[in-house]
C-alpha cells in the first residue's frame, strides 16, 4: 500500500503539526514523508507529530528517515513525537533498538497533552 501523509495544524499549540499517514514507510514510500516533513518545516514547526495509528510496516530506511528527521528538528530547537504505533511497528522499533531514542505515546491525545504540558511548565519557569 502506498505511504499517503497529510499535515495539520493543531490550533491551541503553535508551532506544532501533526502528520497522519496510512500505509508502510519503506524506501519506495519515503518520498511521501519528505514531502510533508518538508511543508512541516516550511510552515515553521518545530514540533511534530507523526500519528503512526494508520502505519502497518516500517522498515531500517523508515526508521533511519524518522532518526533523521527527529535530528534535524532537535537542531532547530524541537522534537519528532511518535504515537500510536501499531503492535507490528512497535516490535519492529524494539528489534531494532530505538524505542528509547524516539518519544513514543500510546495514543495522540497523550503526544499533544505532553506538549501542552511541557509548554505550561516552560511558561511557569519563564
Amino acid at each position: 500500500m502506498p505511504l499517503q501523509c497529510k499535515l495539520r495544524t493543531v490550533k491551541d499549540l503553535p508551532g506544532v503539526g501533526v502528520i497522519d499517514a496510512h500505509g508502510g514507510i519503506d524506501p519506495l514510500s519515503l518520498e511521501a514523508l519528505e514531502i510533508v516533513t518538508g511543508e512541516a518545516k516550511g510552515k515553521g514547526y518545530r514540533v511534530v507529530i507523526l500519528d503512526l495509528g494508520e502505519i502497518r510496516y516500517i522498515n531500517s530506511a523508515g526508521l533511519s528517515y524518522l532518526v533523521n528527521l527527529s535530528d534535524a528538528l532537535a537542531r532547530r530547537g524541537g522534537a519528532l513525537l511518535l504515537a500510536n504505533p501499531q503492535p507490528k511497528v512497535r516490535i519492529v522499533f524494539d528489534f531494532m533498538g530505538v524505542s528509547q531514542f524516539f518519544r513514543v505515546y500510546k495514543t495522540l491525545d497523550a503526544a499533544l497533552l505532553a506538549v501542552a504540558s511541557a509548554r505550561r511548565k516552560l511558561r511557569k519557569h519563564a
